[in-house]
């Protein structure tokens, strides 16, 4: 028998092609740590960051914080003041050192030949009243004495005691007479005012009247007092 070639076999049935399926869905993306903080927080911190001028300068004021400043102990409440003392005062009978100086530079005039005449009243301040009527100060304002014009006074006054004429006293039951330091217009000198002064002075204490010319005497003691100041 003829060798008949067998026919091919048919080709296997074509496998359908079908569209793969994934039954394990991808995963979602990875989210980074954020530490326990939300986004907002987070954000929050970087804007504090940005303000405050970035991580490292926080991060250093962090490490090296200012020291707070040293607690401040409260005031010790104020004492109370001491009250003021009362000024003091002298007892009564005391002198100051001006004074005491003044009498002894009275006293030791008081014993000088030209001023015997008027021993008694400079040596007791007499003639301190009748130095205050011509307004001279024995005194300085810085407690020393006016030498000059404490000694120009007296000599006057000494010079006078001389021409003094006391008044003539009244015979009981008689009416009193005086003769009067003679005066004739103005007062001419320093020795004629003292004079008239003088005798003023002594009718004035016997309850009479005074001189007539007694002001104008104290007038003229006066200006030329005045004028040898200058």
């Amino acid at each position: 028998m003829e060798n008949t070639p067998e026919a091919p076999a048919a080709a296997p049935a074509a496998e359908s092609v079908a569209t793969p399926t994934n039954s394990n869905p991808a995963p979602a993306p990875e989210m980074p740590d954020m530490h326990g903080f939300t986004s907002e927080q987070l954000a929050d911190m970087r804007k504090f960051y940005d303000n405050n001028g970035g991580w490292e300068k926080v991060k250093a004021r962090i490490s090296n914080p200012t020291p707070a400043p040293a607690e401040q102990k409260p005031a010790e409440p104020a004492q109370p003041a001491e009250p003021p003392k009362p000024a003091y005062k002298a007892p009564a009978g005391s002198i100051t050192p001006q004074e005491f100086l003044a009498q002894q530079y009275f006293g030791a005039l008081s014993h000088e030949e030209k001023y015997a005449a008027i021993a008694k009243e400079v040596e007791s301040g007499a003639v301190l009243r009748d130095m205050a009527a011509f307004n001279i100060h024995p005194m300085n304002e810085d407690g020393s004495i006016n030498d000059v014009m404490v000694r120009r006074f007296l000599d006057m006054k000494a010079a006078t005691v001389a021409a003094r004429q006391p008044a003539s006293m009244p015979e009981a039951g008689a009416a009193p007479t005086v003769d009067y330091v003679p005066v004739e217009g103005n007062i001419k000198d320093m020795q004629q005012a003292m004079a008239v002064l003088q005798q003023d002075s002594a009718l004035r204490a016997a309850g009479m009247a005074g001189h007539p010319s007694a002001e104008a005497a104290e007038k003229f003691m006066r200006e030329t007092l005045n004028q040898a100041k200058k």
